[in-house]
């Protein structure tokens, strides 16, 4: 079984309300992910995963979407807004650097591993 050193999850929840990351930016967001983790020798290094809803679209402007980074530098998941591009960012600053990137992190959600 391959071991990654990250994983992202990048929503596309798709509702044709136009109001969900899938009606947003999350598609873009997801291709330039896999863009750069190319451009990076990344793959198979760091996993990229749709998921489904996880009710943080109502923070998201029209070119955002809500991704969920748990990977290097990071104690569990780090939940950011992101737009496409934010992307180069993350995957420099936290999956090649293993350091969140403060300014995106998404402060309407946060979960406490203690």
């Amino acid at each position: 079984m391959p071991e990654f050193q990250a994983q992202v999850f990048v929503c596309n929840q798709i509702t044709g309300d136009d109001n969900h990351c899938g009606d947003k930016a999350g598609f873009a967001v997801r291709e330039k992910f896999n863009e750069l983790l190319k451009e990076n020798d990344l793959l198979g290094k760091v996993m990229i995963s749709n998921t489904g809803c996880t009710s943080q679209h109502r923070f998201c402007e029209r070119n955002q979407c809500s991704i969920t980074v748990y990977g290097p530098g990071s104690n569990g998941g780090t939940w950011y807004i992101v737009t496409e591009e934010n992307v180069e960012e993350i995957v420099q600053k936290h999956l090649l650097e293993g350091n969140k990137v403060d300014t995106l992190v998404n402060g309407n959600l946060n979960v406490n591993l203690k």
